[in-house]
């Protein structure tokens, strides 16, 4: 333990009202979920625009390989792109907002909730409608 964390944390007991973090980790069910909603958006007119370091998943029979972007985004037909967990906020905000009345938007909008609360450990939303950080 280094000096400043002894001298700040003061009590180490645990604290059971603290929240947990960590990073969210795509596994083949998350994919496999997400790929039919990626199929919708793409039927609404969304596209990905690739770039390095973009992480994407290609399906080997009942799992997906796992690449990342580099310099080869022009190859990358039929790829299933894996947003990090705050793009799935964004989609959704994206969906919110769109103006048309197709009944496809709902159930896109439907479909990104479901995923992101059975995927997705954090159960509260990272943004509210004050506080959404995206919107100009």
């Amino acid at each position: 333990m280094t000096r400043l964390y002894e001298a700040c944390a003061g009590n180490l007991e645990d604290f059971p009202e603290r929240k947990g973090l960590r990073n969210f980790t795509w596994t083949n069910e998350a994919i496999n979920d997400w790929e039919e909603i990626w199929h919708d958006l793409w039927r609404l007119g969304y596209k990905w625009e690739w770039q390095n370091s973009d992480r994407y998943a290609r399906r080997y029979g009942e799992v997906f390989n796992l690449y990342a972007v580099h310099n080869d985004a022009v190859r990358l037909d039929m790829a299933i792109p894996l947003p990090g967990i705050v793009t799935f906020y964004e989609i959704r905000e994206s969906l919110l907002i769109n103006p048309g009345d197709d009944q496809r938007l709902d159930h896109a909008i439907g479909a990104v909730d479901r995923w992101l609360k059975k995927h997705y450990t954090q159960r509260e939303p990272l943004f509210t409608e004050d506080k959404l950080c995206m919107r100009e």
